[in-house]
């Protein structure tokens, strides 16, 4: 602000000067002359500015020690107003403060005991669900059991878990073996060793070697078929070729649960017969009405021009021979008409709606049947299921809910009845549709022609 205001001094007397200068010109009397008034004015501008280069390098060599002075001066005051927001800081504010700061340190605590508690429980897991013939986790058994009152040192001691826990896991990836017991598929406790390599296993004992089944957290593992000389080889680390069932045994498992498609009719229980019998009702049914329908060919318009033909002549034997000729129901129908062609065009039609009656209930005959099997054996295969269900909530009551496999199986198998009733509504209610579909076809071919000579009698 100093030098600013130097700077502005400078300046002012530079003009007052010149100001002078004009005025003494103006003022000066008459025998001076304009060329030296000239002169000693441009005289003193060269003095002023001289003058004005000499402030300005002054000013120049001034402003960095000012401008250090100001940075320092600033930092001060902060400090200053720092101290001085402090010092006004009430007791409640400073209390406020520590409390903050001790709910922080209450955080972190409770973020390392969980981290601590975390570690344990990984140790813990990995001991109970290793399978046969995988190492054991190298890890201190005190350290995991011991409680530590501060969590810090908990975590920093447990961290030793996750170093042992990658050890294991490279052991693993490369094969590992381990002495332990398998049962054999009639039940026989055995001894011998275990061969892992990642999630599979074998066992070779005295007398049997093979692949292993294991469930986590099974009692022991269970030996399955497998070639036993290639197991040895491999456990006595020679090369060796096995199988390997990439889905851990529950393809085996899923086949056994399977059982093949008679066991699911051993699973429907009681109300699997009824739609059985629906099933065989229906296919029974629907090929009676099929093989009849392929017998019928539909007449041409030429068969009824060729019966009217024989009738305009006198020659009604020939029109009933021609009748007789058409595989269809149409046939019946025409040599009624032929019989009453004699009579006027109105009883003609009234024989044939009369004879369309017949034509009707034969061609839909059966049908019914097949239409309530596809709605009735859904239903069946319903009530199965609901007293599957009850059957299985019982079992519940008795027994609790603890494990859920038998739930599982029991929910299931009500469901086959289910299963069964769909298998045998669909196929019902497309063939019903399929044969409704002709015979109706056949009741207005019937039609179509009968009216067609009705026309031709009435015209005649």
């Amino acid at each position: 602000m100093k030098t600013k205001i130097m700077i502005t001094s400078v300046r002012r007397g530079a003009l007052l000067q010149s100001l002078l200068a004009l005025i003494f010109l103006l003022t000066a009397p008459a025998q001076t002359s304009v060329p030296a008034a000239l002169k000693e004015a441009e005289k003193d501008l060269q003095s002023a500015l001289a003058k004005l280069e000499d402030l300005r390098t002054k000013i120049s060599a001034e402003k960095p020690a000012l401008a250090k002075e100001y940075e320092e001066v600033a930092v001060t005051l902060r400090e200053k107003r720092r101290l001085a927001r402090i010092a006004r800081m009430s007791q409640e504010d400073r209390e406020m403060a520590m409390r903050e700061l001790q709910r922080d340190l209450q955080v972190r605590r409770q973020d390392a005991s969980y981290l601590a508690g975390l570690l344990k429980d990984q140790a813990l897991r990995t001991q109970t669900v290793s399978g046969p013939g995988e190492t054991a986790l190298e890890v201190d058994q005190t350290l995991i059991a011991r409680e530590a009152n501060d969590p810090a040192t908990a975590l920093e001691e447990r961290l030793e878990i996750v170093d042992a826990s990658i050890n294991r896991l490279s052991t693993l990836f490369g094969g590992s073996k381990a002495p332990g017991k398998a049962v054999t598929e009639d039940g026989t406790v055995i001894d011998g060793e275990f061969a892992a390599a990642g999630p599979l296993a074998w066992f070779s004992g005295a007398d049997t070697a093979g692949g292993v089944v294991w469930e986590k957290g099974g009692s022991l593992p269970k030996i399955i078929e497998e070639d036993p000389e290639a197991v040895r080889s491999l456990l006595a680390g020679k090369e060796a070729i096995l199988g390997l069932d990439v889905t851990g045994g529950k393809a085996r498992l899923l086949q056994e649960v399977d059982g093949g498609p008679l066991d699911l009719f051993r699973k429907g229980g009681l109300w699997i017969w009824p739609i059985i019998f629906l099933a065989l009702l229906s296919l029974i049914f629907g090929l009676i009405k099929f093989m009849n329908f392929a017998k019928y060919r539909d007449p041409s318009e030429a068969w009824v021009t060729a019966i009217l033909a024989a009738l305009r002549v006198g020659d009604r034997d020939k029109a009933t021979e021609l009748a007789e000729d058409a595989q269809h129901p149409a046939a019946d129908v025409m040599k009624k008409l032929i019989e009453t062609s004699e009579n006027s065009a109105e009883v003609v039609e009234e024989t044939l709606y009369e004879q369309l009656m017949g034509v009707q209930q034969k061609a839909t005959s059966l049908l019914s049947v097949i239409a309530v099997t596809a709605a009735t054996a859904p239903l069946l295969g319903l009530l199965g299921t609901v007293s599957g269900m009850i059957r299985t909530f019982n079992l519940i009551t008795i027994f609790g809910s603890g494990d859920p496999k038998p739930l599982a199986g029991g929910i299931s198998e009500a469901l086959v009845t289910t299963l069964f009733g769909l298998i045998v509504a669909i196929p019902a209610l497309i063939l019903h549709a399929f044969l409704s579909r002709r015979s109706q076809g056949i009741i207005q071919t019937t039609e179509r022609l009968g009216l067609s000579f009705v026309n031709s009698l009435r015209s005649k």
